[in-house]
């Protein structure tokens, strides 16, 4: 990716606020940013040919949750970049969660959107250097 480029960040967020903040917070940040309320539109999204370079994902979500989309993305598309947000807290073990294949990240709610660019950025800065 080019310093010309933007970088192509997809959010599957059913709750419709914190969707909003954070479409908001990396549009800011100079993102391009598509946004849907659910797993299975952020499928149907990828799906239609447009690339992302990363994925920013709720855990649990209506019709597809967040690792189950993050098992079919892993499988088929080049996303470098997978940011898993959770409000499970304690329920689930991270460690386990990213060591899945492609889980870049896992953040747990609440969390400063501020913070989630952080981490984008210095995965994709990581990633640059590989």
């Amino acid at each position: 990716m080019n310093a010309a480029q933007k970088t192509r960040v997809l959010i599957a967020e059913d709750d419709p606020v914190l969707r909003h903040l954070l479409q908001f917070t990396l549009d800011r940040a100079g993102m391009d940013v598509t946004a849907v309320a659910d797993g299975q539109l952020a499928w149907d999204t990828i799906q239609s040919n447009e690339k992302f370079d990363v994925l920013v994902t709720d855990h649990e979500m209506p019709i597809l949750s967040g690792l189950e989309l993050i098992g079919r993305v892993v499988e088929t598309s080049p996303i470098s970049v997978i940011v898993l947000c959770t409000a499970k807290g304690f329920e689930i073990d991270p460690d386990k969660i990213v060591e899945r294949p492609g889980l870049v990240s896992l953040v747990s709610k609440p969390f400063s959107p501020k913070q989630l660019v952080s981490i984008i950025e210095e995965q994709l800065a990581k990633n640059a250097t590989e």
